[in-house]
């Protein structure tokens, strides 16, 4: 009897071999596409349950921080806490070093992007202080844990765990200690059981609400992360230990390979650790450098420096100098060390605690936060199985280490570093050449800015030339209004967004459809604006040739000439700069560093320029006349180093000229209330603009023309997002209204 050869076993599926808990991820994050483009924006109402798992999963991470770095340092002996401490963090520093290099160059791949935005709140916040002592020591530590002051908390529960390892009678208390973080990862388990569902919530109103454009700029954060983890994961950190150690660049790559596709399958690198031990004692033993010592570091080092910052976690650090980038204000030196002084100590948590606070401190603003939800499905698995590839390499160079087999040869180390800076200037050369040719760059926002428009209205409007004659009479000013059935308005010309000739040739603005509401309000049948200034304003409302001046602000020398409203708008006064010289004017001290300063005003008035001498002491300052930024905008006063204005109008000019940025100096910024101004005398309009005011404020509509003039929000056509639903099916869509019958015929 012949005896045949078994047929091979058809091997399964991918999905198949993927363990339980991915291949549900997975599932949901399909479903969660497919949902989101189905409905389209309709998936937003599943924005409340995204952000129910995003607290959820950031419940944990403090508790679980503070109970396994006191629990992991007590039951340490003074021997291996010794042995292994001062060589363990020398090597750890030097990785770190590695990684933030990495992330320091991966935004030179970048593409140009000529950005800029409407006036935001943030931009008059003064940004949170770097201050070590507050940062890093808590006076109170339950206030760092509630406050998520993530560096403190570390500090707190690294002393707390140092201090335990020379206590007697500690095993109760590391017993008590291990039975909470029990408790707390049982707590994060269960929420992991919920993690396709959130992913799903996530993903559907991600994909039924993004908008393509930022779907588009976010593929440049996505490209530069995975280039950056495959530059760290197979190029830098082998490299590193080669150079050092008696290890192979095939050893260390291949030692943990099951390791790196199964924690980048699962996105998760805690679910390997076991596997990672094993694999490097596995390659210790086959270097015959299989010691107790060595063996022991390696089981202590792994899941020791599994909780602090490493190459996987320290990379998403790149996304705040994307979202800087996307900003239209990239991080400069300084903030970059900034960013990685705070962010290392700061990466005891999860990414998702730190990032807020961390783009907080470098000025980045914080609604851009909402992107790194959703990037983080894709970059949460090359950050995982960096995060293998660093345990494995500080567990290598750590046994080699404490093995006496570590070696600084400077024809190993010279090769090494030679390889990984080519490698580098190579991949981000190659990767800024790609994303500048395949990624839409084209700046549109002034274009946004310039068509925007008044609200529909039926009252008809004029410019005048020049303001009409006093009219003689004595009658009440309100009573001349309605008599005549004309409001006549005062209005500063090229000033966006209050009052502004739009692409089409019309005159719009904040202030302009204020006047146009007041007008309508009282009753009147036209307005007439008629163009001025600031220095005019009050001469004409003085000689009754007109019978308001709107946007008029709060200075001390228009008092006798002008009796002010209720201001409309609490404004700050911003000077807009150069790109270059944003950070020489971000707070009085820097100002006063580059003394004596030249400032441009649109007209010359005392007051301001007394305002700009109290809120910047110590800075001498020298004042010129410009009458409209446009010439120092165009970059024709070379003499002129900043212009003074509202914030708000600074903003919306460097929409304009997006060379330019609006900076608004700390720590005192120049509070400047705007308002509606009446000639003195005057009482019973003065009176009826006030309580208009008040009915204005309470209805939401003087909000809403802010949000609109000011934010821009609305400002952006607004057309239905994609969706299978209605453009593919049909569903949802209302039919035309018929056409209207015809004429009878004569």
């Amino acid at each position: 009897m012949s005896v045949g050869l078994a047929a091979p076993l058809s091997p399964r599926p991918w999905w198949r071999r993927l363990p339980g808990s991915s291949a549900r991820i997975l599932l949901g994050l399909a479903a969660g596409v497919f949902t989101g483009l189905f409905f389209g924006e309709g998936a937003a109402v599943l924005q409340p349950a995204a952000d129910t798992y995003i607290r959820l999963m950031q419940m944990t991470v403090l508790p679980y921080l503070l109970l396994t770095l006191i629990g992991g340092l007590g039951q340490l002996d003074h021997a291996t806490a010794r042995r292994l401490g001062g060589r363990a963090v020398l090597l750890a520093g030097l990785l770190i070093v590695l990684s933030l290099g990495v992330v320091a160059v991966m935004p030179l791949a970048f593409p140009v992007l000529e950005s800029a935005s409407f006036y935001s709140d943030a931009l008059i916040e003064p940004r949170l202080p770097f201050a070590l002592g507050e940062m890093y020591v808590p006076a109170n530590p339950f206030h760092a844990r509630a406050n998520t002051i993530v560096p403190a908390v570390v500090l707190f529960s690294t002393a707390v765990g140092l201090a335990l390892i020379g206590v007697p009678g500690k095993a109760p208390l590391l017993a008590t200690l291990r039975a909470l973080e029990l408790a707390v990862v049982r707590v994060t388990r269960f929420v992991l059981l919920l993690t396709p569902l959130g992913v799903f919530a996530i993903t559907a109103a991600v994909a039924g609400t993004m908008d393509p454009q930022t779907l588009l700029r976010l593929e440049v954060y996505l490209a530069a992360f995975a280039l950056g983890s495959l530059l760290l994961c197979f190029v830098v950190l082998p490299l590193a230990v080669t150079a050092i150690t008696p290890f192979t660049y095939r050893e260390v790559v291949t030692v943990g390979q099951e390791a790196l596709i199964t924690a980048f399958v699962a996105s998760s690198a805690f679910i390997v650790l076991p596997m990672i031990v094993e694999r490097v004692k596995d390659l210790l033993a086959t270097r015959a450098m299989a010691s107790a010592e060595a063996r022991s570091a390696v089981d202590v080092v792994v899941p020791i420096s599994f909780v602090v910052p490493n190459a996987g976690k320290l990379l998403t650090l790149l996304f705040v100098p994307y979202a800087a980038w996307l900003a239209g204000d990239p991080l400069s030196a300084h903030g970059l060390a900034t960013l990685f002084a705070a962010g290392v100590p700061s990466y005891f948590a999860k990414a998702q605690v730190a990032l807020p606070f961390l783009m907080d401190l470098v000025g980045v603003p914080h609604d851009l936060f909402q992107l790194y939800i959703p990037s983080s499905i894709i970059t949460g698995k090359f950050d995982s199985m960096v995060t293998v590839m660093s345990l494995l390499a500080l567990s290598l160079t750590t046994a080699a280490a404490v093995s006496g087999r570590l070696q600084l040869q400077w024809r190993r180390v010279l090769p090494a570093a030679g390889l990984i800076v080519v490698s580098t200037a190579l991949l981000v050369t190659g990767a800024r050449l790609l994303l500048a040719a395949g990624i839409d760059t084209t700046y549109r926002t002034a274009d946004v800015l310039r068509q925007m428009h008044l609200p529909r209205q039926d009252l008809p409007s004029v410019v005048l030339a020049e303001a009409p004659p006093p009219e003689p009479g004595a009658e009440p000013r309100l009573q001349r209004i309605l008599a005549r059935g004309v409001l006549r308005v005062a209005f500063v010309a090229d000033r966006v967004p209050f009052s502004f000739i739009n692409a089409g040739g019309d005159l719009v603005g904040m202030d302009i459809e204020l006047a146009g509401r007041l007008a309508r309000d009282l009753g009147v049948a036209r307005v007439e604006f008629v163009p001025s200034d600031f220095r005019t304003m009050a001469g004409l409302l003085a000689e009754g040739r007109i019978d308001i001046a709107m946007g008029m602000p709060y200075v001390r020398e228009l008092l006798p000439q002008a009796a002010f409203s209720a201001p409309y708008l609490e404004s700050r006064v911003g000077l807009v700069v150069r790109d270059a010289d944003r950070d020489a004017f971000g707070s009085v001290a820097e100002i006063r560093s580059r003394s004596p300063v030249t400032i441009g005003l649109l007209v010359d008035s005392p007051g301001m320029q007394g305002l700009l001498r109290e809120h910047l002491p110590g800075v001498e300052l020298r004042f010129v006349e410009l009458g409209t930024p446009r010439g120092f905008l165009a970059g024709e006063m070379q003499g002129v180093d900043a212009f003074a204005m509202l914030a708000e109008s600074g903003a919306a000019w460097s929409i304009l000229y997006p060379a330019f940025s609006v900076v608004v100096p700390q720590p005192s910024p120049i509070i400047l209330p705007v308002g509606v101004a009446t000639r003195r005398g005057d009482r019973d309009l003065a009176d009826f603009i006030d309580d208009w005011l008040v009915i204005q404020r309470a209805s939401g509509d003087l909000a809403r023309a802010r949000d609109y003039w000011v934010l821009g929000q609305g400002a952006l056509p607004v057309t239905p997002r994609w969706s299978i639903r209605r453009d593919v099916l049909g569903w949802g869509v209302k039919p035309p209204p018929p056409p209207p019958p015809p004429l009878p015929a004569r």
